[in-house]
């Protein structure tokens, strides 16, 4: 009499996608920045050379608000904004790029969007920090709460994951839609909350940006950085709307075309 295997325990499946996903780690920085491991440091150098750039030019700008002038200011809203713009720009070219993959049944399609997204948030926290520490002896101010600033980077990452979810199931089907990808993510960009906050804004216009889920996460990390020095104005729950519902699109859109690509 035929007996059926045990059905291995949720905590076993757990713990061998993280596997899976750390051996994609490996290979994806291998991909990217090859074998030697000076190559790893451009996953840091980008986009602290980008946002350290664009600070610096803020900065001697010279506006009239105390804020705007600061160079974390700046140096830290770009971080985030790259995060939030790789991960959905890197995501049409995620199932072509490894395709040949999925023939392991261990790999799963999000498996491959995770691996990336993980190495786009490690390394933008690593870059915020450094941003915050010269921040800290330029002229000596240390943030009001780092916490919720590490907690906007998350919720912005997990916010882009969504979205690249969304956009990877698609690009799957229609190929054409990763150019009308790259192009909205650089017209969001004067939209997104980097350059302003919400209370310098005029009360009709304060309405309509508070649509846009970034703005929100901009105001959350600028209330870590500068605290009642300034009134913050973000409202999570809807944040948390903007993370659920992409997800549940994506990762049904993703089990779909894994069924249309055929390697199972």
């Amino acid at each position: 009499m035929s007996e059926s295997a045990p059905r291995p325990l949720l905590i076993d499946c757990a713990r061998q996608q993280l596997r899976v996903i750390g051996a994609l780690i490996i290979r994806e920085m291998h991909t990217r920045f090859g074998r030697h491991r000076l190559g790893y440091l451009w996953v840091f150098f980008e986009p602290l050379l980008l946002g350290g750039m664009i600070a610096v030019i803020h900065s001697f700008r010279g506006s009239g608000d105390g804020a705007r002038n600061t160079f974390e200011f700046f140096s830290i809203g770009y971080v985030m904004f790259f995060a939030f713009r790789g991960i959905i720009n890197r995501s049409s070219a995620t199932i072509s790029a490894n395709r040949g993959l999925l023939y392991h049944r261990q790999v799963t399609l999000p498996d491959l969007f995770y691996a990336r997204h993980i190495i786009e948030g490690i390394a933008c926290t690593g870059v915020m920090t450094i941003f915050t520490l010269v921040g800290i002896v330029m002229d000596g101010e240390v943030p009001d709460s780092p916490m919720k600033m590490l907690c906007a980077l998350g919720l912005m990452v997990l916010v882009a994951q969504g979205v690249a979810l969304v956009v990877g199931a698609l690009t799957s089907e229609w190929e054409g839609i990763d150019r009308l990808v790259h192009a909205m993510s650089y017209l969001m960009l004067p939209f997104s909350g980097l350059f302003f906050m919400v209370e310098w804004l005029p009360e009709w216009m304060q309405e309509i940006v508070l649509w846009v889920p970034t703005v929100h996460l901009f105001e959350l990390l600028r209330d870590g950085q500068f605290g009642d020095r300034f009134r913050a104005t973000y409202d999570l729950t809807y944040v948390a709307g903007w993370i659920l519902v992409p997800h549940i699109l994506g990762l049904s859109g993703l089990r779909l075309a894994r069924q249309r690509i055929g390697l199972e």
